[in-house]
Formats: structure tokens, sequence, C-alpha cells
């Protein structure tokens, strides 16, 4: 046989299979043409909203060419910032998606991206149990509980990042391992206070991160009724009565209502450093941010009857999108990033943390990193995160009516009742509009 004619009928024997819709005997999602080999080259485009947060740079480093190498017939674009509707209108196509769990229904769901991964999860018989359990279950509760869309990939820390040199100052000792939220305001008193003409606050929070990853694991939105739960779950008074505490301590009285925005309280800890404590709960601070700023870590507060137990998990997952045409291809790779032989190098080198269900790796983070070096990073992670409250496309859009909540109640002396009612309320009106309009399409 020749060289010509075996390529014939070989072109002719891949036609057919395309033509069946099957690709080594699986079918093929939607109407799409299924990929002839895993092995042809293939460029997939990534995308993310923040831009600052991952430079082009950064993640081509720690996550474009590590995917390269794994799999040397794929080229990554990546496409960070812009509205998604915009660069679907434009043509854009987008094969996988990576977002906070917050992030993810705007960008990912509203533009109707979202697709269910469990056909990709059965045929490779990817195993979700090494996964942390409370991120598979968020992942599963925002696909309504029948399905998952994403695989979590990394988490930001939940920890007390604190400046030791205003301890030391004024006599107070460092926040140690067990801390409870009373305590913390214990030590928030001690160090807040005026000093050579300086205003020095004991704490400083991402508040409304705060809210959505709450230990209590009070929903913000009820999934099952689509209404607020900020003035029916009973919890809420409690979280608002406790954090609220901070903020009314006389020390903070030279704080303005539009300076307690998550900027602002993280600027005071890094930059004006007259912030002795910052609970982050939003991203890793780098070295630049850091400078040599005189600092360690300690483990975040707990309920005084809940020792154990961390705030929600407020993991960043990686997407298959539905119009993705390399779908298995794109699953293969996210699933390669939840891989230990992906995620150790990161971790060594302080990349992010780590979503896996594994302790003894955690405890890996840093090592190649000196900015590290003698910090407690075992207080990045709690040892048990909250189990995830109702978790649904109407959470990270309503996240900011907590913050109305906080500032009317530290400034303008509403009662925490009357606040928490109200925005009830507005989030209320807001799903009654966009619930009609979804109707109305």
């Amino acid at each position: 046989m020749s060289k010509k004619l075996a390529s014939v009928m070989l072109l002719g024997a891949v036609l057919a299979v395309t033509a069946c819709g099957k690709t080594n005997g699986v079918p093929a999602a939607g109407n799409e043409a299924p990929a002839v080999s895993k092995k042809d080259p293939v460029e997939l485009s990534v995308f993310f909203p923040f831009p600052a947060d991952w430079p082009e740079e950064d993640f081509m480093k720690t996550f474009g060419q590590p995917i390269m190498k794994k799999f040397p017939h794929v080229t990554i674009k990546y496409i960070a910032g812009g509205k998604v509707s915009e660069l679907l209108t434009a043509g854009q196509t987008i094969d996988i998606m990576f977002a906070s769990i917050g992030a993810t229904p705007p960008h990912l769901m509203e533009n109707k991206l979202e697709y269910d991964i469990t056909p990709q999860i059965k045929k490779y018989s990817y195993n979700l149990n090494h996964l942390e359990p409370t991120m598979v279950d968020t992942g599963r509760q925002l696909a309504g509980g029948t399905g998952i869309y994403g695989l979590p990939v990394y988490v930001p820390p939940s920890t007390i990042y604190y400046n030791k040199d205003i301890f030391d100052k004024f006599g107070v000792p460092y926040p140690k391992g067990g801390i409870t939220w009373d305590e913390m305001f214990e030590l928030t008193k001690s160090l807040t206070r005026s000093d050579g003409g300086v205003n020095f606050t004991g704490f400083a929070s991402s508040y409304g991160h705060l809210a959505f990853m709450n230990q209590l694991s009070a929903p913000l939105v009820k999934t099952e009724t689509k209404k607020a739960a900020l003035d029916t779950d009973e919890k809420w008074k409690s979280f608002v009565d406790n954090l609220v505490r901070f903020y009314k301590l006389p020390g903070y009285a030279h704080i303005k209502n539009n300076q307690i925005s998550e900027p602002n309280e993280r600027n005071r800890f890094f930059k004006d450093r007259t912030a002795a404590m910052f609970l982050a709960m939003t991203a890793l601070h780098n070295a630049k941010e850091i400078g040599d700023l005189n600092w360690d870590l300690a483990p975040f507060p707990v309920l005084k009857d809940k020792p154990d137990l961390g705030p929600q998990a407020y993991p960043t997952y990686f997407y298959v999108t539905s119009m993705s045409k390399h779908k298995d291809q794109a699953f293969e790779i996210i699933a390669y990033l939840t891989t230990e032989e992906y995620q150790s190098q990161q971790l060594k080198e302080g990349k992010f943390l780590t979503s896996l269900n594994n302790k003894a790796l955690r405890q890996t983070f840093g090592q190649n990193n000196p900015m590290y070096a003698g910090k407690n990073i075992k207080a990045f992670q709690p040892d048990k995160y909250a189990p995830a409250g109702s978790v649904n496309k109407y959470n990270g859009s309503y996240q900011g009516e907590f913050n109305t909540v906080l500032r009317d109640v530290i400034f303008n002396n509403k009662d925490a009742n009357t606040a928490l009612r109200e925005a009830a309320e507005r989030i209320n009106k807001k799903i009654e509009e966009t619930e009609a309009a979804a109707a109305a399409k």
C-alpha cells in the first residue's frame, strides 16, 4: 500500500469517527467537534478577572509554563481583566476561567459559561477525596448540589499578620495559638492608643470577607428561598456585635466612614504600620508589600464554644467553560493543577496555599522562600474549616451589603437589627428585580 493511499484511508477513518460524534468511543459534549487526539497541538485561553493579582509574567511562571511543560502539545494564552461579555462579543473563546468563589457568579455564571465537569471526573476517574472537603462542598453548592463546575486549586490565608514592633513598643504579648475573639478584643484594647502624635489601632480586617467566610456558616442569601438571611438568621446579629465592638473603641474615632474599606485597612498595617494586627483573608502578602516590617503570623481567632473551628474557606476554582471545544484537554489541565506533583513545588516557593486535603503538604509552604524563614506558616490555614454556608450566585453579588450594615452601625449609630433588616430588604428587592428581568428574556 502506498503512503499516499494509507494517508487517505487514515483521514477517512478519522472523519468517520468525527461524524459519529465520538473520540475513542467517548461521546462528544454538545454539538462541538471532538478533538481527534489529545496530543494534537491546541491553544487554550485562560481568563482571570483581576490582572493586578496575577500579572501575565507571574501567571505564566506559576501556571502557564508548568502546564505547557507537562502537556507539550498545549499552548496557554492568558487573558487578564476586561468584561467577559465584551470579550465574548468580540469573538474571544475562553476555555478555562479561574476565579474566587465570590467572583465566580458575576464572571462565569452571569455569562452562562458554567459547565458541569462530572462527565470528565468520571471519565478520568478523578478522585475528589484528595481535595479539602468543604471546598468540594462549596463547589457543589454553587452548581445546585447535583454537579460541580470546577476544581479548587488554591485558597487565600485565614490568619493574623501582626507587627511585632508595635507589640514590643507597648509591652503587649504576641497573639498565640487558640486565641479567642474575646482575647483578641482585649489585645486590641491594649494596643489601641495614641503615642507621639500617632494613632495606633490594634485591629484591621477585610470585614466584608469576614462576613462571607464567617465561622458561624450563616448564609447571606438562602439558596432554597432566594431570600436574604441577614434579618432572619440570628447568627448575623451575633456576628455584627462581635465585629463592631472593635471599631467602636474610642481609639478608632479618627477613622472616617470611607476609610475602613479593605485597601485602607490593609494600608494601615503594611504601609502606615499603625495597625498592630491585620486579619488576612484575601491574598498572601508579598515581599514588596511587607518590606522590612518586623512581622509574624498567628492562627485565626476562634469562637469560645468552637475552639477548633476556623472560618469558611474562600477558594479559587479553575473552571472548564461551556464554550470550550477542548473540554477534555482543559479538564486534564485543571486536574493536573490539583496534583501533589504540581502543588508541592509551588508551595515550597510560597506561591499559594493548597486546596488539597493533605496537612503534611501544608507544612512545606515557603521552604524555599526566604521571606517565610522562621515564620509561623502553620497559622496560614486552620486545622478545620467551617462548613460552607449557603453558596449561590447571589452571595458574591450582595456581599457589599454587609459592608453597609457595618458602616451604618459604626458611623450612623443604627442598631444592628435595624441595619440588618434594611440590608435584607435591599437585597431581596434586587433579587426580585434580577429574577424578573431574567424571566422576561
